[in-house]
């Protein structure tokens, strides 16, 4: 019983976690695409070619993919645990007269599921975090080339 409970407690644990990277994420990206937007059009304008406008938008649509994947891992799930009607049974006599290790037994039945049910989760999670961060990577390595090659026409010309 009480491994079952420590399991399910570190599954918790990770759930934070990855919620906490998902949120830096979110706010890092949306923040980086905003800028990118913002800053971007003027390299556009300024090559005025449509070369200059592929990797603006391909690096512009990472971004904003990395903040989506980010958010889809924040959107807001049922939070796995015992039931409130389950808990609710405790006092009453038919649950007070059970044996120990029948109720001990339930309890634990519940804790799996639930345990089993955080883990399917947190691998979404990770994996839309994972994705999040690819996203970023490339996004921010499409947005740095465009800096040097704006960088490049304007020391040049």
């Amino acid at each position: 019983m009480d491994t079952t409970w420590r399991v399910a407690v570190a599954e918790t644990a990770r759930t934070d976690l990855l919620d906490r990277k998902a949120a830096t994420l979110a706010t890092f990206a949306s923040l980086l695409a905003s800028l990118t937007a913002t800053v971007g059009v003027r390299f556009v304008n300024e090559a005025d070619a449509m070369w200059a406008l592929v990797p603006f938008c391909s690096g512009l649509a990472l971004l904003v993919g990395s903040v989506a994947f980010a958010v889809f891992a924040l959107l807001p799930v049922e939070f796995v645990s015992l039931g409130t009607a389950y808990l609710e049974r405790f006092p009453t006599w038919s649950e007070i007269v059970k044996p120990v290790e029948q109720v001990q037994g339930d309890v634990m039945l519940t804790l799996v599921e639930a345990v089993t049910r955080e883990r399917k989760r947190n691998r979404g999670k990770a994996r839309s975090v994972r994705f999040g961060f690819v996203a970023l990577l490339f996004g921010l390595v499409l947005i740095a080339g465009e800096a040097a090659i704006l960088a490049t026409r304007n020391v040049f010309a």
